[in-house]
């Protein structure tokens, strides 16, 4: 298969970048259009906390699944909602054990069409979950693990419109190198590692999307770009050096895109803009209303170009309001109802400008998703073909970003902060001083990774 880079961002303008509508819109069923002129809500939720899930209890857990689109579906109805899209992110039991997976999708899938009577449409995306990593260094081409994702993805194509996946690949080293705060070891994490790792599974996922007919999605820098965050908010790493790595993520999720993904891609690590930037394709965002799952500084600024609007996932349970997959859907309708009201009056541009200003003057991490910010990133990615290139540029570009905010002092800054920008520039300025970058960051961080299972 080859592998077309993109060399220049479709988006040439902040106006484009807006929410509800993508250059290239994807049509994930017959009543529903992803980046058409208007947004919809993608609702995630999943087992309560604590919840078995293993051969006696799958028959348990497949009734729960069934409850938990009952419950949303039925709130669907209540409030109108003509058109939703419902994401199950399997728990790693339902991908080592594939056919507990397709038990759950296919469950939910005979939900779904059950409500399809009362005008509910509704299309479903499976995100496998990737257990390659389930041993370290993993053996992310050749372990059996691989067998299993591939067969997963296999068994819930029938029932599902779209496939995506949170791929993990480079994530041994990158994990270290957040610890050390060393930039240049997440570069060649993402940028070598899970790009050459996205290449290897994306075009088997693609392949399998096309045999069935169905939306592949897209991937998520999850385990890096939000890991990152959720590391600076516990205030072991900076704020900046996190908000670097969320450009740096946008690189590495561009190869699936690369390798025949149509979006929508994946909510959960925030890079949508920049890949939506570049390739025109309708993303899948999360920001305020996925308080439930997490916390975090770009709330707002995260809903600019959404397409799909996402609750992340919220774990079953009874609320005042109702079960949690009901209450979240209804909160996630209302912030869709705004966006859509703002498109269809003329003012989704002033909606989406007042939601970045509210976030990006007192957070690096919204800065850098600010839409002017996007647009430069995607061009610093797409000026080079090579992918430890376009990681390197995409980190520079995000740092000059908030080196810059910092000087015109529209960016603020903690004092503790400060010293760390200088740091992150120069472990940028080190890494192209650096020949053999396998064999050093393989002895840097003492054999985490099998370059062999990277093609390297």
């Amino acid at each position: 298969m080859t592998i077309e880079r993109y060399t220049t961002p479709v988006i040439t303008s902040e106006e484009m970048l807006v929410f509800g509508t993508a250059p290239r819109p994807v049509r994930l069923t017959s009543a529903i259009e992803a980046g058409a002129g208007y947004t919809l809500p993608e609702l995630n939720y999943t087992l309560p906390h604590g919840a078995e899930v293993s051969e006696s209890a799958i028959d348990k857990v497949e009734q729960v699944y069934r409850d938990m689109a009952d419950s949303a579906l039925k709130r669907a109805v209540e409030l109108n909602i003509k058109r939703l899209v419902i994401e199950i992110e399997l728990v790693f039991e339902m991908t080592l054990h594939p056919e507990w997976g397709e038990r759950v999708i296919r469950a939910t899938r005979e939900t779904m069409e059950h409500y399809a009577q009362y005008g509910v449409n509704s299309a479903l995306r499976t995100t496998v979950a990737d257990i390659r990593d389930r041993s370290r260094p993993p053996r992310n081409r050749t372990g059996a693990e691989v067998s299993d994702v591939l067969e997963t993805f296999e068994r819930c194509a029938p029932f599902s419109d779209i496939l995506s996946i949170e791929s993990t690949g480079g994530k041994e080293l990158s994990d270290e190198a957040l610890l050390m705060c060393d930039m240049g070891g997440v570069v060649f994490a993402l940028g070598s590692l899970a790009s050459n790792d996205m290449e290897f599974l994306w075009q088997k996922i693609v392949a399998i999307s096309k045999a069935h007919n169905k939306v592949p999605g897209g991937d998520a820098a999850c385990g890096f770009a939000n890991t990152a965050m959720q590391l600076a908010r516990q205030k072991m790493i900076p704020k900046v050096f996190a908000a670097v790595v969320r450009a740096v993520g946008a690189a590495r999720s561009l190869v699936a895109l690369e390798c025949g993904a149509t979006g929508p891609d994946k909510d959960c690590a925030y890079e949508g803009p920049i890949l939506k930037a570049i390739a025109g394709i309708p993303i899948a965002m999360e920001g305020k209303s996925a308080a439930c799952a997490h916390s975090s500084h770009i709330g707002n600024i995260a809903m600019c170009a959404c397409d799909l609007w996402s609750n992340e996932s919220v774990p079953y349970t009874q609320l005042f309001g109702g079960y949690t997959p009901a209450v979240s859907l209804e909160e996630l309708w209302y912030d869709c109802k705004l966006m859509n009201c703002a498109i269809q009056t003329g003012n989704s541009l002033t909606l989406r400008d007042m939601l970045s200003a509210s976030d990006a003057g007192d957070s690096a991490e919204a800065l850098v998703l600010r839409p002017d910010s996007c647009l430069r990133i995607a061009r610093a990615i797409t000026s080079s073909t090579d992918t430890l290139q376009r990681t390197w540029n995409a980190a520079n570009e995000a740092l000059t970003i908030i080196e810059e905010a910092v000087k015109e002092e529209n960016l603020t800054l903690d004092a503790r902060e400060q010293p760390f920008l200088a740091a992150i520039r120069r472990s940028l300025d080190d890494f192209h001083g650096i020949d053999d970058k396998v064999n050093y960051y393989n002895s840097l961080y003492a054999n985490r990774f099998l370059p062999d299972e990277y093609g390297l």
